[in-house]
């Protein structure tokens, strides 16, 4: 309920924009044609218009494909929230945290035989805790 609240404010927010646009170019049309001389105000006020009437054909085409779409778009923001999501990944980040401080501890106890470049050795925590929570996400996922 609150998704399809906040897309009706956004499509009146785009009505009023394009609105606003147009009537500021009609506004900048009109004044530069009482003036003397029209050129430079007539042309400025001929973008506006052809810019709001984009910003107008844009609104009114995803206004149309959002009502299209919005049983698609109910079941979507309607989705419940799920403990055992919220279980997995929190059993994925300590098991993640857990092996990221070994690793450390391991790599510290190595830096006194071995020189490791600081770029080299932060791709490898990177890397290797990308590796190490897409396996626990998969693991807890498949045991939970």
């Amino acid at each position: 309920m609150l998704g399809g609240i906040s897309m009706k404010k956004k499509f009146a927010q785009l009505y009023l924009l394009s609105f606003a646009i147009l009537t500021l170019g009609v506004l900048e049309i009109i004044f530069s044609y009482i003036k003397a001389s029209p050129s430079e105000e007539l042309y400025s006020g001929i973008i506006k218009l052809l810019v709001g009437i984009i910003v107008l054909v844009y609104t009114i085409i995803h206004h149309a494909r959002c009502n299209t779409n919005r049983k698609q778009l109910e079941r979507d923001l309607s989705k419940e929230y799920d403990e055992r999501d919220d279980l997995v990944e929190g059993k994925a980040s300590l098991f993640t945290m857990t092996a990221l401080m070994i690793v450390i501890l391991l790599m510290l106890f190595l830096l006194r035989w071995i020189s490791i470049p600081t770029d080299t050795a932060l791709f490898i925590l990177i890397i290797f805790c990308t590796i190490t929570n897409g396996l626990a996400k998969k693991y807890y996922n498949h045991f939970l």
